[in-house]
């Protein structure tokens, strides 16, 4: 089963699903430029309405405690839209940390990771259906994160649930590693943000660890060019690891918006998959990312 905000659903029943998504976080606190958040589901509904209107049946809200996670705003917004979503416990980046982290054992954190897995989020009964998005800083693990990672890897070997990360190059095979070393299968490891990396032989290198991969900042174009993600979709795919391959935009603030100018949560099926068409992705290839694989990585027996 995949547990939603709503309740648990057979993966049959998932369709097409956005792996890396915010529709209601605070990354303000920290950065401070009274954009970077995203407070109501009345600003962020007519925003998934379009990106329904391209066919997303479901999404991974990937925000987490630390981020303003809000799921009875979430429940509401499924509610009031009809799209299926996944919501997240986990923590994010070291600045974000509440102080309590730092005298916390990891095995300390995994419980509260499987509590709202388990048993439900405060006092809401809704329950988080991954772990995510597990973060760690830019050029190697820093404060808390390491820690967090292995809280991570310890709930989902309890659970079964899967393990959703904030990742770059510098710290990707250390983040697989440390997982597996956590005795998790390696198959509910997500390693996010692979698409701003622009080369598919340490795609590879990650994938042969058994992990997926997300391309899941699509449509932020002044990271890397749409092109250059379809292109390096494409040569995966046709690697042979089309089934470890996911799809997102990561929209984490309103000027994003469609509304303010920008593609909103349109990119994925507006730009990248019209673009993976024309260089030869066949139906059947995308329909694995967008479907098949989102519904596999996700359903679980809940331990």
């Amino acid at each position: 089963m995949i547990r939603t905000v709503l309740n648990d659903i057979e993966k049959e029943k998932l369709g097409v699903t956005l792996c890396h998504e915010h529709f209601i976080v605070d990354l303000d606190r920290v950065r401070h430029d009274g954009i970077s958040m995203i407070e109501t589901p009345e600003e962020v509904e007519p925003e998934i309405r379009k990106m329904m209107a391209l066919g997303v049946q479901a999404a991974v809200e990937v925000s987490t405690i630390d981020l303003g996670r809000d799921v009875r705003k979430l429940k509401q917004i499924s509610l009031d839209t009809g799209l299926t979503i996944v919501a997240s416990t986990g923590f994010y980046l070291t600045q974000y940390h509440p102080e309590w982290l730092a005298s916390a054992s990891a095995a300390a954190i995994a419980e509260v990771y499987v509590r709202e897995l388990t048993e439900g989020i405060d006092d809401t009964g809704i329950k988080a259906g991954i772990i995510a998005e597990i973060a760690s800083s830019p050029e190697r693990f820093e404060g808390e994160e390491k820690k967090i990672l292995k809280a991570a890897g310890i709930a989902s070997r309890q659970t079964g649930a899967a393990v959703s990360t904030h990742t770059g190059r510098a710290t990707a095979v250390e983040t697989i590693e440390t997982l597996l070393a956590e005795g998790m299968d390696p198959d509910k490891i997500i390693v996010g943000h692979q698409d701003l990396i622009d080369d598919t032989k340490y795609h590879v290198q990650l994938l042969k660890y058994g992990v997926n991969i997300a391309f899941d900042t699509c449509g932020k174009k002044a990271y890397m060019p749409d092109e250059t993600r379809a292109r390096n979709a494409l040569a995966i795919m046709e690697a042979g690891y089309g089934d470890h391959l996911l799809f997102s935009n990561d929209i984490s603030r309103r000027t994003y918006f469609t509304s303010q100018g920008g593609d909103g949560y349109l990119s994925v099926m507006k730009w990248v998959i019209p673009l993976l068409k024309q260089i030869g992705a066949s139906d059947r290839q995308i329909q694995r990312c967008l479907v098949d694989n989102p519904a596999r990585i996700l359903d679980n027996e809940w331990r």
